[in-house]
């Protein structure tokens, strides 16, 4: 199963999937926003590349919206 992290606190990521939220122990280095792959309740993947390009894009709308003001 894939999530995105929605934050950590207290060492415990909110994980947004299509079945719901999930709270799961963070691994060291988690980052809000980052991609993850699951398997049986843990986090066992990040994919960064995916994250990164997801903060670029997001970057690149609140840009625009910025300008047309």
């Amino acid at each position: 199963m894939k999530g995105i992290v929605d934050r950590i606190e207290n060492g415990i990521a909110v994980v947004e999937t299509k079945s719901g939220m999930l709270d799961l122990p963070a691994p060291d280095g988690l980052q809000d926003g980052d991609f993850v792959e699951l398997e049986n309740g843990k986090i066992v993947s990040i994919d960064r590349d995916a994250a990164q390009a997801r903060r670029a894009k997001l970057q690149e709308r609140l840009d625009r919206m910025m300008k047309k003001k």
